[in-house]
């Protein structure tokens, strides 16, 4: 395959992009139009004023999937099928796993069911009116997962991957949709990664931690809490699914065959974005894993590693998620507390991730 990779922004909107309205101009001259939608239901969506400025820091602070993370979906795959014609990519976001996934598969169909995310993707992904025009890799369409099924051939799928966005869906109807998708022998690939953990097993990372969670827990209360039943139940879906670290979803051995579920760093880490006190509503963790799946523990404290200062940790929080109204003053004793345990403002910690991957075979 060709070579792929996420494309530099144009020379004016690199480094911090405080003027979105350029890059708005700069995106509409070139055929892709902004749309201003919030959806307050949907508790993971960016709107327009958010968009360039929160995918930037997103993609630097967030961990880096490594090849030996793609190559186990692509080893799985190859021991169910030989076919790497056709891969979506569900709840793209900036298309960064649709650029990997175009490395091995001949077409990456790339969706979201938000067009201010897809719009953003075909412009990472494909750059200038040239290669918009020469975009046989890659198709771009505005759903969400529970409707692709519908929208596309059965069968007509070789990987459907979910990275992060699962635990936001209805779970019978995206399994539904995505059975329909795949072609016999076919691989579901639903994925999630928590907040950063201090990894290096000291004292200083027992005392930080717990600083840290609280600081992200302050944050995701003020988006959680205090909303109407639909919102609500939103947010509840998706903390009882990742406390389950995804144990939740349940594979009908119907439609799937050889289901794995890898689980990186279970032991001393918590799956989450956000903790238990920045909710609501009582979390509670489910289970409906069959005795016939195979569950693999691993415990990598490199994982993904970063090494961050207390000022690279702070730009992580800003871009765990696109808040509307980020309450820094509230949390400024916790982060001078943090700073202090960290040893001061230059002195890098090391910082690993939990995880879950789960695998699934189309029968």
């Amino acid at each position: 395959m060709g070579d792929v990779r996420l494309l530099p922004l144009p020379l004016p909107f690199r480094g911090v992009m405080s003027d979105i309205t350029a890059l708005q101009r700069y995106l509409n001259d070139q055929g892709y139009a902004f749309r201003s939608t919030y959806d307050t239901t949907n508790v993971w969506k960016l709107n327009v004023n958010d968009e360039a400025r929160y995918w930037r820091g997103y993609l630097s602070t967030r961990p880096k999937y490594s090849n030996e993370f793609y190559n186990l979906i692509y080893d799985y795959h190859s021991a169910h099928s030989k076919s790497f014609a056709v891969a979506h990519d569900v709840g793209a976001g900036p298309g960064q796993v649709s650029a990997k996934l175009a490395e091995r598969f001949a077409h990456v169909v790339v969706s979201d069911n938000n067009a201010n995310h897809v719009d953003y993707a075909r412009y990472m992904l494909l750059g200038d009116t040239q290669q918009r025009q020469q975009q046989p890799r890659f198709s771009f369409t505005v759903a969400k997962g529970e409707e692709l099924g519908d929208r596309y051939p059965p069968g007509s799928a070789d990987l459907v991957a979910c990275p992060l966005m699962f635990p936001l869906m209805e779970t019978e109807a995206a399994l539904q949709s995505f059975a329909q998708l795949l072609k016999p022998g076919g691989t579901l690939a639903i994925w999630f990664y928590g907040r950063a953990h201090f990894a290096e097993p000291t004292a200083t990372s027992t005392r930080c931690q717990p600083l840290l969670d609280a600081i992200i827990d302050h944050h995701f209360a003020s988006v959680i809490q205090g909303q109407g039943p639909a919102h609500r139940a939103g947010w509840k879906r998706a903390a009882d699914g990742i406390a389950s670290w995804l144990d939740y979803i349940p594979f009908a051995p119907t439609d799937w065959a050889a289901v794995e579920r890898h689980k990186w760093n279970a032991g001393w880490a918590t799956l989450g974005f956000f903790g238990n006190r920045a909710c609501d509503f009582p979390v509670e963790p489910v289970s409906r894993v069959a005795p016939t799946e195979t569950i693999r523990d691993i415990e990598d404290r490199q994982l993904w590693r970063r090494d961050w200062t207390i000022h690279e940790l702070k730009m992580f929080v800003e871009h765990i998620f696109p808040f509307r109204h980020f309450d820094e003053e509230a949390v400024r004793p916790l982060w001078a507390q943090l700073q202090a345990e960290m040893g001061g403002g230059h002195i890098q910690h090391v910082f690993s991730w939990p995880a879950v991957l789960v695998l699934a075979s189309r029968r």
